[in-house]
Formats: structure tokens, C-alpha cells, sequence
């Protein structure tokens, strides 16, 4: 049955419920309705507001209930969708009205983008499918309601399902694109695209074209002339025929199919035809087979009228008589005799012929066992097989065994194991220490710490300590063969046995030194920390403040330190070049480009923040051609420049540009923003100085619609600082990606854009830091008070100076990987 004639019914219950009940006359001409598979698609984008939802709802809700639904009926599935598909329950999943309105009701909108492609597409992958319920011959139905433009490419997969038989319905609400309806929806289009305008009025868009689908039976209200079976459809009908039956030219006629003469069968000899069908039989001397196709000849042996002594062979009409392997037929053409090869000398074995009907075996005496000839024999060696329990040696004789001993060696009662003649133990030798035995023989040895004299019988002590032989630090004790270390007075021997470590009186905690302790073997000195001095007793320190004993010069505040001061300034300012005074942001040698998101979701008040948030990090900069240059680039859909980093010279200039840029609307491509900044933002063209620090600060609402992996890399890849902000529904992970290291100092989140202020000013330091590298500073080595305080000072400078040469070598070997990468 046509999809369309489903439709009839149900675009008829949307009438009724939109208040438009056909008349009387009407309702006796229904369209006929059968089984169908229904799909509905909604658009649950984040421009659907929820009141608008929920009467999208109910008009899923009200259509249902005008259907015949169950598993042999009609089914329903519902998928909704927005940046990505969700199936809410699919064509297998109700078998009851009552199911799929909960179903329904317990919909939960995405809030997303509008992916009307994508949901096409895993419709016509997943929903259509068996797996999910759709069954074959059944017509395919989707509908899909939307209230906005897809966002993706929709007419190849609408054409690709509409070539897989799926009937696409478009219904448009408020701001759809028809051209976009169109591009989904099957032909006509007048028949399958609806646009309303408003989600209130999507439960009357039935009452506009149900007269155009909804036709008469033909087959019941005209004289449609067909000799066996007329077959309606929507405005016409056609004839067909009764199974066993051909339609013939006419259209109208049938005529009986002969599949015999047509060799459409699979009879063994004769086929009977029938209408549309044939029964098989056989030839005479042959009966038909159990499976009715194939045929049998007449088995006369199986009468058991037959004297044959072996066996009966059946042949047409008759039958003979056979003998079995190795017998042959007597001259009575019934009885069987033996042939034997043996008696008549037609053999080959080596031994022994063992006779059987028309054939042979050969076999061996005993103590021989059969080759694999299978003809001649070998006698069985016992010893050979390793069957035997002989402890030396055995003797082999045919199937059998006798046992000896090598030389040195004697043969026990048992007769199999053998006794070693052993000089040592009779003490028949005249060794010093250690006597080894071998059978009838001897050789001399000496116990550990021993070695063997020339005379080979008497021994000497090992002294590896006179022989240099040891590896003890300072003592050496010897002892036979080995040795034990010890030490000198005034050490310890350690874990190792080996090394020794002075007794440190320091380390033991054995001092009343106040600050520092200075061991010696068995002694103490005392000292102090940098910044420190010894007093009188030797033992104790005092602090040496010198923010309160020198001119320090600081303009807002001195910090004493151990044997030093620093300056410090007020929050929001940073210490002048002469590191005493207090200044504003020293950022004289930056390019910062501002990435800012003007997509729809932000809404129109809360860019006005995000321009006040721009203008708040500008009040902290130092904006001239020679120093800190800005750039400010919008996004949404698409990217655009507002302008460039050579564009403004002040910061007066730049904050009234902020203020004069126009919010775009539209998407969230921040991948494409990021590609933009890369290629053109930093550009000679655009402002961009050589040897100067180029800072991207990215701002964003919510997640990108485009990947922003590969822009994010080669950002930094470029020596690029780059800072994320978030508000809102931004996604950290893609903020995360994108800034730079540390992440606690490049990435900031807040939930609310009035919060937004105070990222502002926790971004001002550190922007204005990013050209501040610092200094390193050496202690003067006549400055210090002490030569504690000097190492610490030295100290201090070295690991500076590791720092910054770690951040060199790493930026060597970055350079170094993009000019491998380029070859």
C-alpha cells in the first residue's frame, strides 16, 4: 500500500483535531490504511523554546491517536536532533498507544545547533532498519519538523533516502527555509511541504491538503473491467491476476502459467503441469521418491526371492548374483570361495604369511618386530629402545638383555647397578685437606681461603689483604680466602661493610649550634643563615634587617629579606625598570589580538559586556606604535576583522572602536576564528612585529561547531600565548586545549557574563607580564656578609639561569621539529 494512502488517515485525524470534522458523506469514503513504518523528526535546536516544544509535542501526541498502531499495524519511532541525533524510541519499541505517549512526553530537548542532514541520515542508517523494527514491504514514512535552516548539507542524503523508498514529509515552522523543505521532501512538492507560521498553528497544516490526497476506491465505484482482481490507488487503480496466473497485454486478462513447459521445475523425469504450479512422475520400471521430485529404479533384490551366497545386484527388469572382495564366483553363478595368496605362494613377507580373502599380512618370530614395509623384520633391541633399567651398560640379544659396568666401576648383586671403586673413602690417598674421588682414581684439593701447592697434595692460607685483593676504604682484616673491613677512630663502618663515613655530630643532632652547623670528625663549629650574624657565645644568630638599616629607595614598600630587601608596589601596578618605583603595565613590546565570540547565544546586552571587558584589559596596557599594539577580530558563522594591530595607536582610539563594533549573530566556528588569527591576524601586513610577543586572548559562550584541534596546535606552534575565556555554556575541555601553559594562568571560566569583570582584571597582570621575562640578578660577592650567604646567593642565580636555559633548549628543539617536519 502507497505511504500516501497511510497519510490520508492520519492528515484526516489532524483535521479533526484542529476542529475541521468532515461531514457525514465524508467520513463513509476513508482512505484506506495498512501497515506503515512512521518516523517522526524533530527539530529540538536551542531557537525551539520550550513552550514551542511542548506543542510540538502534542502534535506528535494527537496524530498518534488517529492511528491503528501495533506490531502488525502501524508502527511509530521518534528521533530528535539538534548538533548531534538522539533516538527517542525506535519502530520496535511501543506495540501500544499508551507506551508511545509516555515515550513522548518524557522527551528531554537537546538545546543545540540544527543538523538536519545528520538526522536524515541516521534515519535512513538506523531507524529504517530491521534491527530497529522496520519491516520489509512495509512503506517508510518521515516526517520532519524543523523551525529553522539546517546548519549542514541536506539535499544528497534526502535525495539518497528518498532513493531507498523513504516518503519525506517537510513541515516548516516561523523562519524555515522553503528551499531547504524543498530539498528534503519527496514529489509533488505541493503534497509534501507545509510552512506555518507559527508552532501554534502546526496542528491545522493537515487541513491544507487532505482533499489532494484523500481519493476515491475506483476499484469499488467504477466498471474498471479486470477478469480477477482490480487493485485501488490513490485517484486510479490497475488489474492483477490470481497466483498460478499471468496479466496479459490487455491489462486486464490473465492467463495460466505452464511451468513445465516453461522449465520452471525440478522433476527427475516427467512433469504434470498445473496452474501456476506441477506435480512430478516416472517412468515405467522407476517408482517417485519420498521428496516427490526425483525417481527410483525397482530394486527386485529387495523381494527376497534370490540365492545368491554374498550379494544380490539389481538390474532393470532382473537381477545377479556377486561375490564379495577376495572371493570369487563358483560355476553355479551363486556361491562364493575364498582366494588365498598364502597357499599359492603370492607373497613377499620376510617371515611369517597370515592369509585372509584375496589379500595377506605378514607378521615375525618372536624377539623381531614388522618394518614399515610391512614385509620384512628387525630384531627387537631392548637396549637400543632404552628398555631396559642396566645403570651402565647393556648387552642387546633378540628380545632381550644382560647388564655391565664401566671400568672403575663394579657390578652389584642385582645384576643391573654398579658400585664405584673409591680410593678416598678406603683411604688409599695422601692429600692434606680435601681428597676428590674417581672411579679407581683420586685428585687432591683444599678447603675455601686455600690454595693447591705445586705438590698437588699440600695447601696454603689465601691473604687478600697482603695480596691487594679487597676493596675496604680504610682497614683491611684478613682471614682465609677473604677479609673484613674496618675503620679509622673517628669513623663509622657503613651498610656496605666496606666504606666508611665520618661520625658527624651535626647530622646526629648533637650540637647547639642556633642556626648552622659545621661538622669535623669528632667536632663542631657553629655559623649562620644569609642575612645572619654570630654573636659573642658562638652558637647563637641575629637578623640583619636592612630595609631598616640602609637607604633602600623603595617607593611604595620594602620587603627585608635574609641578607637582602626587595620593593613591592600596590595591587594593579608593577615595579619600574630601576625595580624601586611603581608604574603601570610595562608591556612595551606586545601584539595582542582579541578573539571575540558574537554568535547568537550570546545575546545582544551580554556583548555589550564582552566590549567592556575588552576595553577593561586595554585601561591596563601601555597602547603606542612602539609598545603594545591590539587587534580585535569577531566571530560567529564566519570571521571578521574589526582591525588590526597597525590600525589604533592609543588606547582611546582602540576603546571607541570596541564600543562601535556590531554584534554578527549567527554560529560558533571557533576553529575557523583560530585559523584566521594564525594566517592574517599575526601578518606584517595586518601590524605584527618580528622579535615581539604575539598574545591571543580567544573569548567564547559555547562549544565550537567546527574541530578546533588543528588551529589550536599551530597557534602556539607559531609562538603564540594564547589565553581562553569561557562564560557560560563554553566547553572547558576545548578552553583548555586552546590556552596555553601553565593552564591555571592562561584559562578562565565563569558561569555568569556579570562575573566577567573580575577575569578582567586577573587577566590584566598577566598580560602585561608576558613581555616581563625578569632579569637575573647576581649576588656581588664582596656584598655579602658571609660565605653561607654567598653559596645561597650563588645558588639562587644557578637555578635561575637552569630555568631560563631550559626554556632556550626547548624552544631549539621546537624549531628544530618544524624544519624535520618540513623536509
Amino acid at each position: 500500500m502507497s505511504p500516501l494512502s497511510v497519510c490520508v488517515s492520519l492528515l484526516l485525524a489532524l483535521a479533526a483535531l484542529a476542529g475541521a470534522r468532515p461531514k457525514a458523506a465524508g467520513l463513509e469514503q476513508k482512505c484506506k490504511s495498512g501497515p506503515v513504518d512512521l518516523v517522526f523528526i524533530i527539530d529540538s535546536s536551542r531557537s525551539v523554546r520550550p513552550h514551542e516544544f511542548e506543542t510540538m509535542r502534542k502534535f506528535m501526541i494527537d496524530i498518534i491517536h488517529t492511528l491503528d498502531v501495533g506490531m502488525n499495524a502501524t508502527r511509530v519511532g521518534v528521533v530528535q536532533y539538534s548538533s548531534q541525533v538522539k533516538n527517542e524510541f525506535s519502530l520496535k519499541t511501543y506495540s501500544k498507544l499508551q507506551g508511545m505517549v509516555k515515550g513522548i512526553n518524557e522527551i528531554i530537548p537537546l538545546a543545540q545547533g540544527t543538523m538536519t542532514g545528520l538526522a536524515i541520515r541516521y534515519v535512513m542508517n538506523n531507524a529504517f532498519t530491521a534491527a530497529e523494527g522496520d519491516r520489509p514491504n512495509v512503506p517508510n514514512v518521515a516526517v520532519i519538523v524543523t523551525d529553522g535552516r539546517p546548519q549542514d548539507r541536506v539535499a544528497e542524503v534526502a535525495a539518497e533516502a528518498r532513493d531507498k523508498g523513504i516518503e519525506i514529509y517537510a513541515v516548516g515552522v516561523a523562519r524555515a527555509d522553503v528551499t531547504s523543505l524543498r530539498a528534503v521532501a519527496s514529489t509533488p512538492f505541493e503534497d509534501h511541504v507545509f510552512l506555518v507560521e507559527s508552532f501554534d498553528l502546526i496542528h491545522q497544516f493537515g487541513l491544507q491538503f487532505q482533499d489532494k490526497l484523500c481519493g476515491m476506491d475506483l476499484c469499488l465505484e467504477s466498471d474498471h473491467g479486470c477478469e480477477q482482481i482490480c487493485e485501488s490507488s490513490p485517484g486510479s487503480f490497475h488489474c492483477l491476476c490470481r497466483p498460478g496466473y499471468t496479466l496479459n497485454e490487455d491489462g486486464k486478462t490473465c492467463t495460466a502459467i505452464d511451468l513445465c513447459a516453461e522449465g520452471k521445475h525440478d522433476c527427475g523425469q516427467i512433469c504434470i503441469p498445473s496452474p501456476g504450479a506441477f506435480t512430478c512422475g516416472c517412468n515405467s520400471g522407476f517408482t517417485l521418491n519420498n521428496d516427490k521430485k526425483t525417481c527410483t529404479m525397482i530394486d527386485y533384490c529387495s523381494f527376497g526371492n534370490h540365492s545368491c551366497q554374498h550379494v544380490c545386484v539389481s538390474v532393470l527388469n532382473g537381477y545377479f548374483c556377486s561375490c564379495y572382495e577376495g572371493y570369487t564366483l563358483q560355476e553355479n553363478g551363486k556361491n562364493c570361495q575364498m582366494i588365498d595368496l598364502c597357499a599359492e605362494g603370492k607373497h613377499n613377507c620376510g617371515q611369517i604369511c597370515i592369509a585372509s580373502p584375496g589379500s595377506f599380512t605378514c607378521d615375525c618370530n618372536d624377539g623381531y618386530t614388522l618394518n614399515n614395509d610391512k614385509k620384512t623384520c628387525t630384531m627387537i633391541d631392548l637396549c637400543a629402545e632404552g628398555k631396559h633399567d642396566c645403570e651402565q651398560i647393556c648387552n642387546a640379544s633378540p628380545g632381550a638383555f644382560i647388564c655391565n659396568c664401566y671400568p672403575g666401576f663394579t657390578l652389584n648383586e642385582d645384576k643391573k647397578t654398579c658400585t664405584m671403586i673409591d680410593l678416598c673413602a678406603e683411604r688409599k690417598h695422601d692429600c692434606e685437606q680435601i681428597c676428590n674421588a674417581s672411579p679407581g682414581a683420586f685428585t687432591c684439593d683444599c678447603n675455601p681461603g686455600f690454595t693447591l701447592n705445586e705438590d698437588k697434595k699440600t695447601c696454603t692460607m689465601i691473604d687478600l689483604c697482603a695480596e691487594g685483593k679487597h676493596d675496604c676504604e680504610q682497614i683491611c682484616n684478613a682471614s682465609p680466602g677473604a677479609f673484613t673491613c674496618d675503620c679509622n677512630p673517628g669513623f663509622t663502618l657503613n651498610k656496605d661493610q666496606k666504606t666508611c663515613t665520618m661520625i658527624d655530630l651535626c647530622a646526629e643532632g648533637k650540637h647547639d649550634c642556633d642556626q648552622i652547623c659545621i661538622p669535623s670528625p669528632g667536632a663542631i663549629t657553629c655559623g649562620c643563615n644569609a642575612g645572619f650574624k654570630l654573636i659573642d657565645d658562638k652558637k647563637s644568630c641575629t637578623n640583619i634587617d636592612l630595609c631598616n638599616t640602609v637607604e633602600h629607595g623603595c617607593e611604595h614598600q620594602c620587603v627585608s629579606t635574609p641578607g637582602s630587601y626587595y620593593c613591592v608596589c600596590p595591587e594593579g601596578q608593577q615595579l619600574a625598570e630601576d625595580r624601586k618605583g611603581c608604574g603601570t603595565c610595562r608591556s612595551a613590546n606586545i601584539d595582542l589580538v582579541f578573539i571575540i565570540d558574537g554568535s547568537k547565544s550570546v545575546r545582544p546586552q551580554n556583548f555589550e559586556l564582552v566590549k567592556q571587558f575588552v576595553n577593561q584589559v586595554v585601561d591596563s596596557l601601555d597602547v603606542s606604535a612602539d609598545g603594545t599594539r591590539v587587534g580585535l577580530v569577531q566571530y560567529s558563522s564566519r570571521v571578521r576583522t574589526e582591525f588590526s594591530l597597525n590600525t589604533h595607536q592609543t588606547a582611546d582610539d582602540i576603546k571607541k572602536a570596541v564600543m562601535n563594533v556590531s554584534y554578527m549573530e549567527k554560529g560558533t566556528m571557533t576553529g575557523l576564528a583560530l585559523r584566521h588569527m594564525v594566517e592574517n591576524s599575526f601578518s606584517e601586513a595586518e601590524g605584527a612585529r618580528k622579535n615581539v610577543p604575539r598574545v591571543g586572548l580567544v573569548f567564547t559562550d559555547g562549544r565550537s561547531q567546527d574541530d578546533i584541534t588543528e588551529w589550536a596546535k599551530k597557534a602556539k606552534e607559531a609562538d603564540i600565548t594564547m589565553y581562553a575565556v569561557g562564560v557560560g555554556k563554553a566547553v572547558e575541555d576545548e578552553l583548555r586545549e586552546i590556552a596555553s601553559e601553565p593552564l591555571e594562568k592562561h584559562f578562565f571560566y565563569t558561569t555568569d557574563f556579570t562575573f566577567i569583570n573580575q577575569i578582567a582584571e586577573n587577566l590584566k597582570l598577566n598580560v602585561c607580564a608576558e613581555e616581563s621575562q625578569g632579569e637575573i640578578e647576581v649576588k656581588d660577592p664582596c656584598a655579602c656578609d658571609s660565605l653561607v650567604e654567598f653559596q645561597q646567593a650563588t645558588m639562587t642565580t644557578l637555578e635561575q639561569l637552569t630555568r631560563k636555559l631550559a626554556g632556550m633548549t626547548a624552544r631549539l628543539e621546537d624549531l628544530e621539529n618544524q624544519l624535520l617536519s618540513r623536509k
